[in-house]
């Protein structure tokens, strides 16, 4: 035990001699490193800065050690790495992320040998960082550089609402799952668009061109992104409406700066980290300059610098303690117990401890040997000027701020606890007339006072405050003394109303139902406008006339019907003496019960009512005259019959159709051809200015006949206009703005609108004339007409009926009859009906007395043996006698039906044997 103690002792003392010596004539380690055949770029970035480190300071110098891989081997990777780590190493920088395999990361776990690495790879799980404790990865981590791509996209100065990715197939979307996160795959969020490198890409941009898309975010590497870039002018996808952003942190080294020019007005932004400028101070965040390190342009060079420089400062403090010794081991047979204190001596170390300073700023490495900060900046690389500026600690920041706020900390600081009183919101007075449902003032509930603008309220009230927030100012409103819109008048010269307001400059906006005309554009300005319009007539409805079940005998007066009826029983009497003088009208004699020799006549009153009745409903009798006499007589009254039916109908028709027009006034055209009813307008409104001024014929006369009416025709204002029309009850009407007038007809009943709009108007903002906040009031009113505002505005003030009309008399006519309409047909057939029903009865029991005293039975029996056949509806034949005369008769008095087919039976057989003899 104290042999191996001694041994121990000796070899502690040999290790701190050597290393001592070391010390004094100035420590050489071997750094090993693997890159790529196709990575001479970062191998030649390798070597300068491993020329500039040994430079520093003499106490330290590296002697690099380079292999190269032309393709992804794991197993060639294990034999350089062990080839290394075999000549005494004591980092091993790379292989890049184009590789798949994590040997390199196993081993140098194993051994203790730090691994440096400076691209990319795929997020570790906790399981996974157990086998990679030993590597330390200058990159920044890819969940950060998501995280703030998410804050840019969805911020105020961006704001993406609906955009189109488009990636090369092999591009990293890991960088993208913030943004994933933060709106859904979908055709109002994000559409995805993949290509491969040496595609067509001309069919990509077909596809986000046939979308309709103006938002394009851009995921390739950096050498393709000018040939991608270029495919897409074909398809005006690079003009003043379209936005493109790139992910790529090389984009600056892309060549797309080839692309500025006067055509090339597409909103392109990029991004990449900030690289470090030489201070005059030793504060990387205090100046800014543009000068960039040409040798290490692209980002994966400055990676590798960064990486080198990380490490030798980490080895230069730690080879300065007792103890420190070089590994001298082959793979796998040992491990280097500084390997551990050295990673944890990078992680510790400040970006301002270094030197030579990194060349990306904010480089710090977590307890997971993960970059996890670092500032990212947002540029336009067609003219490389930075706009903002991005970290994980005060997201997206304005770089013009940065620049102002960032020379002194103490300021910084006193800023963010001191309110700016040189930003306060401007202050506007709003000019404004009276008028439901613009503007009103708001009815005080007893005990409540309003001031200021809670005295108001109206569809401009609502507006104005969505303004005010969209756009960011306040506002008092103030209604014009005269109440008026604005109009001039010719003899003073002069203007009046709201418009006079703000040429007088009392008023900075102009807000109600205020039409947009050329008049008015003369002296103020307009902003885009909040709502489209046109004028319609508003009429007196008439009540609906009271429903009328015997309408069908109106195409006749009562006079007339009652010579029908006379003419119709003269005719028949007539007939009745014309048949009987007539001889051809006489049957040929039969004989009768006393043998003797009689004629009849057909034509008795049944019989000429029926054919008088048959001809004029149209239908014919099967009774025909046969002598001349009648012949012409009935001609005649055919020729009678046939005039007055068919008359009948073309005066109900002519009558249904006339009971079913609304009225004679379907338009502005139907107006002015009549004299009954007088219509106008407010005087002096844009309405009056639109009939006075238009070269339209029907407009011309329309206002010469406005012009002619007695009393006046035009009102002061709407609520006149509309008193005067329920007033007038249907021989006044009013010329409005439709949205007003379907204001009006919602919450009164009795009003209508007749015919449909014409004359397209536009409500407008009105502002003095070069005023510079017109157009923030235009962008204003554009966002909240893309957000519903204006349409739930407008539904709310205008579609919104407070009176509960009845729906039938409102409602449209639809040209169907109801009950009440056609009533009157079914009281006639009701009437027949009951009234033919009466006559059979009559007749029955007249006939059942007849058989009572021709053969002798009481009627009773006479009564219950017809009855009982009666109701035995599905007999057809009936027998001679149907009362009882023979025992076999049933106890109704009604013979049975063998009875009837016996007799039957018995004719058959006499009429058989009569044929025979005869």
């Amino acid at each position: 035990m104290t042999d191996m103690c001694v041994v121990q002792f000796l070899i502690f003392v040999t290790l701190f001699l050597s290393g001592k010596a070391n010390n004094d004539d100035g420590l050489v380690v071997k750094v090993g490193a693997i890159f790529f055949d196709t990575e001479m770029e970062l191998a030649e970035a390798f070597d300068i800065v491993i020329g500039e480190v040994n430079a520093l300071n003499p106490a330290l110098r590296f002697e690099p050690i380079k292999h190269y891989i032309t393709v992804d081997d794991s197993i060639l990777l294990q034999d350089l790495s062990c080839d290394l780590i075999g000549n005494g190493v004591v980092a091993i920088f790379g292989p890049s992320s184009k590789t798949s395999s994590d040997i390199v990361d196993v081993l140098c776990n194993m051994t203790g040998i730090p691994h440096m690495q400076f691209d990319w790879h795929p997020q570790q799980s906790s399981r996974e960082r157990l086998n990679r404790q030993l590597t330390v990865n200058v990159a920044p981590m890819e969940v950060i550089l998501s995280n703030a791509l998410s804050d840019i996209l969805s911020s105020k100065d961006f704001d993406w609402k609906s955009f189109t990715i488009a990636y090369e197939k092999n591009s990293h979307l890991s960088r993208l799952q913030h943004v994933f996160a933060w709106k859904q795959l979908h055709k109002t969020g994000i559409k995805l668009q993949e290509f491969e490198r040496g595609d067509d890409y001309r069919v990509l941009w077909k596809r986000i061109n046939n979308a309709r898309e103006k938002f394009v975010l851009l995921d390739c590497p950096s050498d393709i992104i000018v040939d991608v870039i270029n495919a897409s002018i074909k398809f005006n996808m690079t003009g003043s409406f379209n936005h493109l952003f790139l992910t790529n942190l090389d984009t600056h080294v892309s060549g797309i700066d080839r692309f500025y020019s006067r055509d090339f007005t597409v909103a392109v932004a990029a991004i990449r980290i900030r690289a470090y400028i030489p201070p005059p101070l030793h504060d990387e965040i205090d100046v800014f300059d543009n000068e960039v390190d040409t040798r290490f342009d692209s980002l994966r060079t400055q990676l590798v610098y960064d990486a080198v420089v990380l490490f030798y400062n980490a080895l230069l403090q730690l080879s300065q303690r007792t103890g420190f010794y070089t590994p001298e081991f082959g793979c796998g047979r040992g491990f280097w117990q500084p390997g551990p204190h050295l990673i944890q001596q990078m992680k510790d170390i400040s970006p301002k401890q270094v030197k030579p300073p990194f060349k990306t700023q904010r480089l710090h490495i977590n307890e997971d040997g993960q970059r996890d900060d670092f500032n990212l900046e947002v540029y336009n690389p067609l003219i490389d000027r930075v706009t903002h500026v991005w970290n994980k600690e005060f997201q997206l920041v304005d770089f013009e701020t940065i620049k102002e706020n960032s020379t002194q900390a103490v300021k910084q600081r006193r800023q963010e606890i001191k309110e700016d009183f040189s930003q306060k919101q401007v202050r506007y007075t709003v000019a404004t007339r009276v008028g439901k449902p613009y503007f009103s003032w708001k009815v005080e509930p007893e005990g409540v006072h309003y001031e200021g603008n809670e005295r108001f309220e109206g569809y401009a009230v609502d507006l104005m405050y969505k303004l005010a927030d969209e756009c960011k100012f306040d506002f008092n409103f103030e209604p014009v003394p005269d109440n008026k819109y604005g109009s001039y008048d010719p003899v003073t010269d002069e203007w009046d109303g709201i418009i006079r307001q703000l040429i007088d400059n009392n008023a900075q906006i102009g807000i109600c139902d205020l039409t947009i005309t050329q008049a008015r554009r003369t002296v103020v300005d307009f902003t885009v406008p909040f709502m489209q319009l046109g004028i319609s007539i508003l009429s007196y409805k008439e009540p609906p006339p009271q429903a009328d079940i015997y309408a069908f005998l109106n195409p006749y007066g009562k006079e007339v019907w009652l010579y029908v009826m006379i003419a119709m029983m003269i005719t028949a009497v007539a007939l009745i003496l014309a048949g009987r003088m007539d001889q051809y009208e006489w049957e040929p004699p039969v004989e009768n019960e006393n043998h003797e020799q009689v004629r009849e006549n057909i034509w008795h009153l049944h019989n000429t009512m029926w054919l008088v009745l048959g001809s004029i409903l149209n239908q014919g009798c099967d009774l025909l005259p046969r002598g001349l006499p009648m012949r012409l007589l009935t001609a005649f009254w055919w020729i009678f019959a046939l005039l007055i039916s068919q008359t009948y109908i073309a005066k109900l028709a002519a009558f249904i159709t006339s009971s079913k027009m609304t009225g004679n006034i379907e338009s502005l055209h139907d107006l002015i051809d009549q004299n009954k009813v007088q219509f106008g307008t407010i005087r002096g409104g844009a309405t009056s200015v639109y009939f006075s001024e238009s070269n339209d014929t029907d407009n011309r006369m329309a206002w010469n006949k406005m012009l002619s009416f007695k009393p006046d025709a035009f009102t002061k204002n709407n609520e006149e206009g509309v008193d005067r029309v329920k007033l007038s009850r249907g021989t006044y009407a009013f010329l409005m703005e439709t949205t007003n007038l379907q204001y009006y007809v919602q919450r009164n009943c009795e009003l209508t609108q007749i015919g449909e709009s014409f004359g397209e108007k536009h409500y407008g903002i009105a502002v003095p004339l070069n005023a510079d906040f017109r157009s923030n009031l235009s962008v204003g009113i554009l966002k909240l007409s893309e957000k519903g505002e204006l349409y739930k505005l407008r539904t709310n003030w205008f579609n919104s009926n407070e009176t509960k009309c009845n729906s039938d008399s409102s409602g449209l006519d639809d040209g169907q009859f109801d009950m009440d309409s056609v009533g009157g047909l079914f009281v006639v057939l009701i009437v027949g009906i009951i009234v033919s029903f009466i006559i059979g009865i009559g007749e029955f029991l007249r006939h059942v007395q007849r058989i009572a005293v021709k053969e002798r039975i009481t009627p009773m029996v006479a009564l219950k043996g017809e009855l009982h056949f009666v109701l035995r509806f599905w007999l057809k034949r009936k027998p001679l006698h149907t009362y009882s005369q023979s025992r076999d008769s049933t106890s109704t008095g009604y013979s049975s039906l063998e009875q009837i087919s016996s007799t039957s039976t018995v004719k058959k057989r006499k009429k058989k044997t009569k044929r025979e003899r005869e």
